[in-house]
């Protein structure tokens, strides 16, 4: 019984650090030869990690393998949420998350004898189905959250161009008033729509 917590709770502690990850906003000025490029690098760091792995032997070379391949994977998932910024996005990288840490909890459990190997499986497994139901859980929060951002982007940008339209309309009443009055009318309409 005494290995059963600590190795629920750093399963558990690694699937929780996982999911509870923000979403990053969009980032407007990646282009697609930026994503190519940010692939690349990805899978040259992932061609690195490997050839480090080469060099141990046993467990530690298939924990190693693991864990390069869930960076990998890990790195693909968030760069695809910087791209477009979904909700399917920001699930498939908690689940990526998820994922990583569930495989190499797995490796890990490998060198542990029958029933220590057994527990240890067992609480892999719970922490990942905890994982994978809190990504579909915050795959809802953040629809909603990416729905509010959306209407209120889309609510400020109407109020800015009635305010733009109406800044006209004043401008072109006051154009038609004699040269004296003209300025400060201008003026005042500055003042009232907010374009000083």
């Amino acid at each position: 019984m005494p290995f059963r917590i600590p190795c629920l709770a750093a399963a558990a502690l690694t699937c929780a650090a996982a999911v509870h990850a923000a979403p990053p906003l969009a980032d407007p000025a990646i282009s697609q030869e930026d994503v190519k490029a940010q692939k690349v690098r990805i899978e040259e760091q992932y061609d690195q990690s490997q050839a480090r792995c080469k060099r141990l032997q046993g467990s530690g070379r298939d924990l190693c393998n693991e864990q390069a391949r869930g960076e990998r994977d890990i790195a693909v998932a968030e760069l695809q949420l910087r791209v477009a910024p979904t909700a399917d996005n920001d699930e498939k990288l908690r689940l990526a998350r998820a994922n990583a840490s569930y495989s190499q909890a797995l490796v890990k459990c490998r060198d542990f004898d029958s029933q220590a190997k057994r527990v240890c499986r067992e609480d892999a497994k719970t922490s990942f189905e905890e994982a994978k139901a809190e990504a579909r859980l915050q795959k809802e929060v953040v629809a909603q959250t990416l729905r509010s951002e959306n209407t209120v982007r889309e609510r400020t940008a109407a109020a800015d161009r009635a305010a733009q339209a109406q800044f006209t309309q004043a401008r072109q009443r006051c154009e038609a008033l004699p040269a004296e009055g003209r300025q400060n009318c201008v003026e005042d309409a500055k003042r009232r729509f907010g374009t000083l």
